[in-house]
């Protein structure tokens, strides 16, 4: 046996397919059974809170409630109906989807003229028998079959590429849309507004703020927003939730619930006290004291920028270094006017400051009146330097959003502001220096897990194996020939790495949110889709090859081209794998979905925890919000099908049937749900699942395409293996043109076409400064009073 021999002496068989397929098989006719009986109840009682959720908060965006034959309604519905209903987000996820969907048909078509022509050849062994008769590993060593692979091969990469030309042109159109008119439901002000980062100490006030950028940009700022530092009215305002959650719980219990006060915890020791009266004391003193911390955040916000002042004038030696108007409001002298302007860029950057003259009469009567008020170490407030500044014209935001407002990348730097209700305001102060660099020291992290992933999947699949592990454990092995055995042993391994692959998941984004405190959701999405999906192609990759990148790290080094040819050695026999992770992932996973079973099981559970008349008003109506998607757990796992089906069409092409059930299925699935069930949070504007994932796509045709020419130098036949590179070439200057022609151009709005809107609609000055206003200092959704008794407690989703 060599050591390019492409499969080893191992009969695949059909077995493990067939099992998988009978399992799915019968979740998906539960499920359904379950999903068809439910909903033609809940229809005949006009309940919406298991599969119209949609209905209680975006019904002007969602279609009639329980149409008949969901599935026809889903796939009949418009394109342009489904991006009203769904945004920009969700209908490029759709068509992600749906894009996977067209390929996967065209390999289908594809198998059933390659199927033939390899379960024809005359490599005789095996590795050429059972599943592998139907695969490449079946046609001889230089056998002119592979001439037909590779037709096959030209016209399923010239399909990709099309299609990927098409989806692009489609997106251009709508991301340029979508920049310029924004989304029904998000604040106009996301579509005028920027996010200041790193703002100086000097620009750390709202006048001074607006008064630079007036100078950039004359009579275009409507009004800018300094973010404060103010951890005890943050403290305030999350304790009153509590307190409002426990009094609400408390008002609904039939009885006189009673509370501990005076102990170490609330259930036990000290005074019992009414529960009621006790909440009501607190929620009175809370609001007290959060108006008085509010009442101190302008006044301590001039305190601290007056001791900042003050130490700029002073020197460390405590000599006097002040100019003579610094305190007068008033320009130059003519002294200072004929300072000589520095020539060097480090002396500009210093000197910005003197550029502008501020006038802060105001600021400094409030700190003359107010100074001996204030105790600044325990209110804790102060200007943070992130700002969100909003300006009167597209034209204007776009421009300050593009160029380069100052010269050293030390300084203040503008990015689009997030959409409001993306906006993580627990991490919106966090200096974005520091950012920089935890996302390095994390960046290192994430490499080296890659690099030891072996170890966690190794330990995973283990659980194959049960007899080793009850030896392990010292007990009685059992019969492996036994058909539940085999069962089990197929099972758990699923089983363990999906939950493996989960608390990954979570731990990204955990990270993203509490180490690298990313000021938005959007964000939190962008960093967990790109580190979930790295390891999501180790994770294929590994399965491959059997092993970790060490276990062959010196015949890597020795000879780096068996790197692809390790790999394409070993793809036939782990294709067996990947089909019972697809049919498992499209039926098992799709009847899930559509059931909504896991959110009827957890709502059942907590009616016979709980009584029904202790379930709150405010329980009720969160109860009634639609569910989202996280586009970072999503999109890579759609992606890993994606590759494995593009990987596998030329030697494998029986996988692309498999594939087309996954995203045929998938995508009904998902725009059923769309469109009635699930509803996004925020909008992006087909950031997060189509123009940042546009790299993985590339990798995927990229790596394929590697694997074939491997492939075909494996199977001797050198013909095939050079007409192979000219895809690769292909593939090549499309990535390029496509990249520099429109890709570039989609992250920010032309100014012509700004300039072109501003003219049309004119320039807008009727912006709520409240909209990006931190939520503990917006006084208007504050909750001072309990919501009390239920209204209602008959319409739940049981």
């Amino acid at each position: 046996m060599t050591s390019y021999e492409v499969s080893s002496d191992v009969v695949v068989g059909w077995s493990s397919i067939w099992v998988t397929g009978i399992v799915v098989g019968v979740q998906f006719v539960l499920c359904y059974a379950f999903f068809m009986i439910k909903r033609s109840n809940d229809e005949r009682n006009k309940v919406f809170d298991l599969y119209e959720t949609r209905q209680h908060s975006l019904g002007h965006r969602s279609p009639p409630p329980f149409q008949p034959h969901w599935y026809l309604k889903a796939y009949q519905m418009s394109d342009s109906e489904t991006l009203r209903c769904v945004g920009l987000d969700s209908y490029m996820f759709l068509r992600l989807l749906r894009f996977g969907a067209r390929l996967t048909a065209l390999g289908t078509g594809l198998s059933i003229i390659l199927i033939p022509i390899y379960a024809t050849g005359t490599a005789r062994g095996n590795s050429t028998e059972g599943f592998n008769k139907l695969t490449l590993a079946r046609v001889e060593h230089g056998d002119k079959r592979m001439a037909i692979t590779v037709v096959a091969w030209y016209i399923f990469i010239g399909f990709i590429l099309r299609e990927l030309h098409n989806e692009w042109k489609s997106f251009a159109l709508l991301r340029q849309q979508y920049l310029a008119r924004g989304d029904e439901d998000v604040p106009k002000e996301f579509r005028y507004s920027i996010l200041c980062e790193q703002v100086p100490e000097w620009l750390q006030s709202e006048k001074r703020l607006k008064k630079y950028f007036d100078r950039l940009f004359p009579e275009k700022v409507a009004q800018t927003t300094i973010c404060m530092e103010m951890s005890c009215l943050d403290k305030l305002v999350e304790e009153r939730e509590k307190v409002l959650n426990n009094l609400e719980r408390a008002d609904a219990c039939a009885h006189h619930p009673k509370v501990s006060i005076g102990g170490r915890c609330s259930c036990c020791w000290g005074e019992k006290v009414d529960a009621i009266e006790h909440y009501r004391t607190e929620l009175s003193r809370l609001n007290t004291s959060i108006c008085h911390e509010r009442e101190l955040v302008p006044l301590a916000a001039n305190h601290v920028r007056h001791q900042r002042k003050l130490s700029r004038i002073f020197s460390s030696n405590g000599a006097l270094n002040v100019p003579e108007n610094l305190f007068s409001g008033r320009k130059h002298s003519s002294e200072a006017n004929n300072f000589k302007q520095p020539t060097d860029l480090s002396s500009l950057i210093e000197c910005n400051e003197s550029h502008f003259s501020f006038s802060d009469d105001d600021e400094e009567q409030d700190i003359g009146e107010h100074i001996n008020q204030i105790d600044i170490n325990e209110s804790k407030i102060s200007p943070s330097s992130t700002a969100f500044v909003t300006f009167t014209s597209l034209r204007a935001k776009q421009a300050a959003a593009q160029c380069a407002l100052t010269p050293d990348r030390t300084s203040m730097r503008v990015f689009h502001a997030p959409d409001p209700r993306s906006v993580l305001w627990e991490n919106i102060n966090f200096p974005f220096s520091m950012q920089d660099t935890a996302k390095f020291g994390m960046k290192v992290v994430w490499i080296v897990g890659i690099l030891f992933w072996a170890i966690p999947v190794s330990v995973v699949n283990s659980l194959a194996n049960l007899n080793s592990i009850l030896q392990a454990l010292n007990i009685k092995t059992v019969d492996s020939s036994k058909p539940w055995y085999g069962f089990l042993s197929g099972l758990l391994p699923v089983i363990a790495l999906a939950l493996l692959l989960d608390a990954l998941y979570a731990l990204i984004v955990l990270t993203a949110k509490r180490v690298l405190k990313l000021k938005s959701l959007s964000d939190v999405d962008a960093y967990a889709t790109y580190w979930y999906q790295l390891y999501q192609f180790a994770n294929l990759w590994l399965i491959v090859i059997g092993g970790s990148i060490f276990n062959q790290f010196q015949s890597f080094l020795n000879d780096p081209q068996s790197i692809v040819t390790t790999i394409a050695n070993a793809m036939i026999g782990s294709s067996v794998f990947f089909v019972n992770m697809t049919l498992t992932q499209s039926i098992g996973k799709c009847a899930l979905d559509i059931s909504q079973l896991q959110k009827f099981v957890i709502a059942l559970l907590m009616r016979l925890w709980r009584s029904e008349s202790t379930i709150t008003q405010r329980q009720m109506d969160r109860a009634k919000i639609p569910e989202t998607y996280q586009w970072g757990y999503e999109i890579p796992q759609i992606l890993f099908i994606l590759m494995i089906v593009v990987l596998y069409c030329p030697i494998v092409p029986i996988m692309e049937v498999f594939g087309l059930i996954y995203f045929a299925g998938r995508y009904i699935t998902y725009k059923h749900q769309f469109l009635h069930v699930n509803a996004q949070t925020f909008e992006g504007g087909g950031n997060a699942t189509w123009l940042s994932i546009f790299v993985f796509i590339i990798s995927i045709i990229y790596m394929a395409e590697a694997v074939f020419i491997a492939y075909m130098g494996l199977k001797q036949s050198p013909a095939s293996a050079a007409f192979a590179f000219v895809p690769l070439v292909v593939t090549f200057v499309f990535h390029l043109d496509l990249r520099y022609k429109t890709i570039t151009y989609l992250q920010n709005l032309p100014l012509q076409t700004a300039a072109a809107i501003d003219v049309k609609e004119g320039e807008r000055n009727d912006f709520d400064p409240l909209v990006y206003l931190q939520p503990s200092l917006n006084s208007i959704l504050d909750e001072k009073y309990y919501f009390g008794s239920r209204s209602d407690c008959c319409e739940t989703i049981i």
